[in-house]
């Protein structure tokens, strides 16, 4: 198993990754002021091709480095399918991608940012890597808000809310066969997080409930857009 590493809030580590993330969200507000039309269509391609690249040269890094092994570095978590949506919504702008990423990507990437846990080991690569992602999938979807007009729906927190909790079935049996914790089913993170209450299984029914409150907040914050599109 990779250690994982953890930043305190406020540490010389949290700020470096914060500065990672304004700096992405600044390139892609430039990219969108400037560009138009088959050019802006272009950049998001591009975009989603660096994306899925990178994934692969993660992948490619953790195997040569000896650090690969099935209970960490499986893209199981939310975040891991917030990573392959976003390529998805990039290269292809497909609405079914967006819906699951809006709240994922914002909710799971704010949290990402604000108690990180690096699964992927506490190397410089990874680490820069890791605020690339998890900052993506807040940009990404709010890009494809502001820049392409997209929008969920007024009951869409609870449909992804119930996609949340069947993909716990899944997920919770490759934990079992390969002894892992994908979407912390079987363990507590690591992270000093408020909303991480209790140990097994008290935290996850914590989750469920943060999970559920914090969609629909996300979705009241969106309301006069949603309504706008009804």
């Amino acid at each position: 198993m990779i250690e994982h590493a953890v930043y305190t809030i406020g540490s010389p580590a949290w700020w470096s990754g914060i500065a990672i993330f304004v700096a992405y969200a600044a390139v892609v507000i430039g990219a969108a002021r400037r560009l138009k039309g088959e050019g802006l269509r272009t950049f998001e391609r591009a975009w989603g091709i660096a994306l899925a690249a990178l994934l692969l040269v993660k992948h490619v890094y953790l195997h040569q480095s000896g650090l690969w092994n099935v209970q960490d570095n499986l893209e199981l978590h939310l975040c891991g399918f917030s990573r392959i949506l976003s390529i998805v919504l990039l290269i292809s702008g497909a609405r079914w991608a967006f819906y699951p990423l809006f709240f994922w990507g914002i909710v799971g990437g704010f949290h990402s940012l604000l108690t990180p846990e690096l699964t992927g080991g506490d190397t410089p690569f990874m680490y820069a890597e890791y605020y690339i992602v998890h900052g993506g999938i807040i940009i990404i979807p709010l890009y494809f808000i502001w820049v392409r007009g997209y929008m969920v729906g007024k009951w869409t927190w609870a449909k992804v809310l119930g996609v949340n909790l069947l993909l716990m079935v899944p997920v919770g049996i490759v934990n079992r066969l390969l002894d892992a914790n994908y979407m912390f089913l079987c363990q507590r993170p690591m992270v000093d997080n408020p909303l991480v209450i209790g140990d097994w299984p008290y935290y996850l029914i914590a989750f469920v409930v943060a999970g559920a409150l914090h969609y629909v907040v996300l979705t009241l914050l969106f309301w006069k857009r949603i309504k706008a599109q009804a």
